[in-house]
């Protein structure tokens, strides 16, 4: 049999409904694997079932000579078209279904700009430190991490926690502006030593380490929880265009 990229499905001889389809790029030896032994648990369970019956699945070319680079469009788009006629199959179970029907917001772009910020840190740090003109032990607070930590993230260590990384990027993103205008919104106790300007609130938090720690950690926490991507809310409404 003549290698060739193909599409196939198993099919239930019982009634006569796909179960689970795949793709391939060594012609018809890897469906026909799928009666012997599955990479997959619930295909050989239902291989298991069907030969305690006398029975094994139907195998079916769906389509072949399929360039390279389509192969897995073509699996997504199979396997979509099968789960709305017979209900999910054993490819992946509702997951695999919801994938494919709400492809991750998140593109190369977003992934090629997150390789090379993670792998940075201490520029990371550096662009903390001029935009703020912080000393270690403020931004220490700002970040709300030990100001040793500071030092391991100036040298660019790897064993930084993802927390401390993603708290940096984010005052990347959002200013001590951005983070008075929160402490204004928020605050209700402004008598006393309390500061009521933007000037006065930056010198607090300079020499107050309880103070900026604070209301930077307030800050993150309330706007890291509104910017969070909820994969089933916010994929349906950019997945405009399904796959069909």
């Amino acid at each position: 049999m003549k290698y060739t990229n193909l599409i196939y499905g198993l099919r239930d001889p019982r009634n006569d409904v796909y179960k689970y389809i795949g793709k391939t790029t060594i012609g018809i030896g890897r469906p026909l694997s799928h009666l012997v032994k599955s990479h997959n648990k619930n295909v050989n369970e239902w291989v298991k079932n069907l030969s305690k019956l006398g029975l094994e699945p139907y195998v079916d070319i769906i389509e072949d000579e399929i360039e390279i680079d389509e192969l897995s469009i073509k699996e997504k788009c199979y396997i979509k078209y099968y789960s709305s006629f017979h209900g999910e199959l054993l490819n992946g179970g509702n997951h695999i279904y919801e994938c494919i029907n709400f492809p991750s917001i998140i593109d190369n772009s977003d992934i090629d700009g997150t390789i090379k910020t993670l792998s940075n840190p201490n520029e990371i740090y550096k662009y903390i430190k001029k935009s703020t003109g912080f000393c270690d032990n403020t931004i220490a607070n700002m970040i709300n991490v030990a100001r040793k930590t500071v030092y391991r993230i100036k040298d660019s260590e790897e064993m930084i926690m993802m927390g401390t990384i993603l708290r940096l990027i984010f005052f990347c993103k959002y200013t001590m502006n951005d983070v008075f205008d929160f402490y204004i919104k928020k605050s209700n106790e402004f008598k006393g030593n309390w500061p009521d300007d933007y000037n006065s609130f930056i010198e607090r938090c300079i020499n107050d380490d309880a103070f900026i720690r604070g209301w930077c950690d307030k800050f993150y926490l309330d706007t890291i929880k509104i910017n969070k991507v909820s994969y089933n809310k916010r994929a349906k409404k950019r997945s405009s265009k399904s796959i069909i």
